[in-house]
């Protein structure tokens, strides 16, 4: 056998075996690359889902809160305007936008909505958050005291009178807190300078974007 033959029935072989374990090789890479981007790729999609559902979440919170104020602001509208009705008007919009920040959820709900919102719901939502800072630095002494009546007219109404006496004594609390609660709620009215209509209008803005966001109406920021 010749030397030439020799090598080539040697190497020609392991030439072929090492091609064949370098495809292996290869391949189990490619593989496992393709695994590993399929993972992420699942990963990322649960991702979008769990944002999507938290995104949704807050939203609905956002036009919930919104309803909520814009109904309280509409009240006695309509009717004969005198200084009395307005000042009522007044009242029960601070009363309601003073529940906006609380049916958000809080500082927690807020940043969920600030993260998750498109860009013109979050604008107009701060544009709102910016008036509910101005009210409660002028107010805050009188709607921490309304909120205060509040919780006291609840826990009256829970509390069960085990006679006919303090049945009677606790009506005279009742009416007196009620009585309470007016006062404060006139003084929020006659002290504020709240522009009831431009409430009502930032109102409505608000759940346009927000019912638009919802749709998916704004696409996907990046």
């Amino acid at each position: 056998m010749s030397w030439a033959t020799t090598v080539t029935s040697t190497l020609v072989p392991f030439a072929s075996v090492v091609s064949t374990a370098a495809v292996a090789i290869w391949t189990k890479r490619i593989d496992a690359r393709t695994k590993q981007q399929e993972r992420d790729h699942a990963l990322v999609l649960d991702y979008e889902k769990r944002a999507g559902e938290d995104k949704k979440a807050a939203l609905k919170h956002l036009i919930s809160a919104t309803l909520h104020l814009k109904r309280g602001a509409e009240l006695l509208v309509g009717g004969e305007v005198t200084e009395q009705s307005l000042s009522q008007r007044r009242a029960e919009a601070i009363r309601q936008l003073y529940e906006f920040r609380i049916r958000l959820g809080l500082d927690d709900g807020i940043a969920e909505l600030m993260i998750y919102a498109a860009e013109p719901v979050r604008d107009l939502t701060e544009l709102m958050l910016d008036e509910w800072d101005r009210q409660f630095r002028e107010h805050g002494y009188s709607l921490a005291q309304l909120d205060a009546c509040k919780r006291r007219l609840i826990q009256a109404a829970d509390d069960v009178a085990p006679s006919e006496e303090e049945a009677i004594y606790a009506e005279r609390k009742w009416c007196d807190l009620k009585e309470e609660e007016g006062a404060w709620l006139k003084r929020l009215g006659d002290e504020s300078d709240l522009d009831v209509e431009a409430l009502i209008a930032l109102c409505k803005d608000i759940l346009k974007a927000a019912h638009k966001d919802l749709r998916g109406g704004y696409g996907v920021e990046t």
